[in-house]
């Protein structure tokens, strides 16, 4: 009976281990090549399009300065809190936008507000597309 629990409890640890190590390189379908540069097409604007659309939100629309529907417009939005522009090319730390999403911003609440935080892949992939230069790629 002993042998049977044991190896039960071993089946479910691998389970466990399987489906977290998967988590870390799968996420919402994106798949990134870290030697690549993360593109802004491919991986970001998708991010944004997807979680920060909505009534009253920044797709189509510019709210407290800021509006995410495409490339020209991030790097022209201006926070209303932050009075800076919301993405610094080169120091995602610095940026507005990353303060906002990743979840106690100095200012206001987290976004997208009122939905499910963006997850900790979809995060990593716009710090990295800032620091590498916020391009238009």
């Amino acid at each position: 009976m002993q042998d049977y629990s044991n190896a039960k409890r071993a089946v479910i640890a691998v389970a466990l281990l399987v489906s977290a190590c998967q988590s870390d390189k799968i996420d919402s379908g994106l798949i990134v090549d870290p030697d690549k540069n993360v593109s802004f097409s491919q991986h970001v604007l998708p991010i944004l399009t997807t979680s920060c659309a909505g009534s009253g939100c920044h797709i189509g629309v510019t709210t407290n300065g800021v509006n995410l529907t495409n490339y020209a417009e991030i790097l022209a939005s201006i926070g209303v809190q932050y009075k800076a522009g919301v993405v610094i090319p080169g120091d995602a730390r610095g940026s507005p936008l990353i303060d906002k999403i990743e979840g106690q911003p100095r200012f206001g609440a987290r976004m997208p507000l009122g939905r499910a935080p963006l997850t900790t892949r979809e995060i990593s992939l716009i710090i990295g597309w800032i620091d590498e230069g916020a391009l238009d790629n």
